[in-house]
């Protein structure tokens, strides 16, 4: 995985179930896509790493901002260990909106909780709670319906090679 020294951190949820942090590591990453400099997000957010929104207490603040795509000075960029720091960060907070959102969160199979954690990664917690049929067919375990209602929506249509490869796999759930 990259070459990083130190082991990941899993989430140990209520039940000692645990999301696999190394795995959606990598999910997240071919989803955000991962860029080691400074950049401005489609939301003009000063952005590093894997989708991570600079803040102003972040040692990232002091780099400079250039295009995604550029080819920068090392002195410029961060280490693919302070990548996976600032990631590791990040996804516990959308772990923690996906405990929020969902009340049977403990009992989903991991790979829905995956799949969740990607979206209210990409989302936030805000932005998923807005998926209401979603989140009842997810809470009713009916992963073929979650699946439609997943591609039925504004995201699907602004993302929707991540959608559907997601709904792919909440589809796939109803027949384990």
């Amino acid at each position: 995985m990259f070459g990083l020294a130190h082991k990941p951190t899993p989430r140990i949820t209520e039940n000692n179930m645990t999301v696999d942090v190394e795995k959606l590591y990598e999910e997240i990453a071919n989803d955000e896509g991962k860029v080691l400099h400074c950049y401005l997000c489609s939301e003009l957010h000063k952005t590093v790493g894997i989708g991570h929104k600079v803040l102003d207490s972040d040692e990232e603040q002091a780099l400079s901002i250039y295009g995604a795509y550029d080819d920068v000075a090392d002195n410029q960029k961060i280490t693919e260990e302070r990548c996976y720091e600032l990631f590791e960060k990040d996804v516990q907070i959308a772990i923690g909106g996906c405990q929020n959102i969902y009340d049977n969160w403990e009992d989903l199979p991991e790979e829905m909780q995956h799949v969740l954690v990607n979206m209210c990664f990409q989302l936030g917690q805000g932005g998923l709670s807005k998926f209401k049929n979603f989140k009842a067919a997810v809470e009713n375990k009916n992963f073929t319906l979650a699946a439609v209602e997943m591609m039925d929506s504004r995201w699907a249509s602004q993302t929707p090679e991540r959608a559907i490869r997601l709904s792919k796999r909440v589809a796939e759930l109803e027949s384990d």
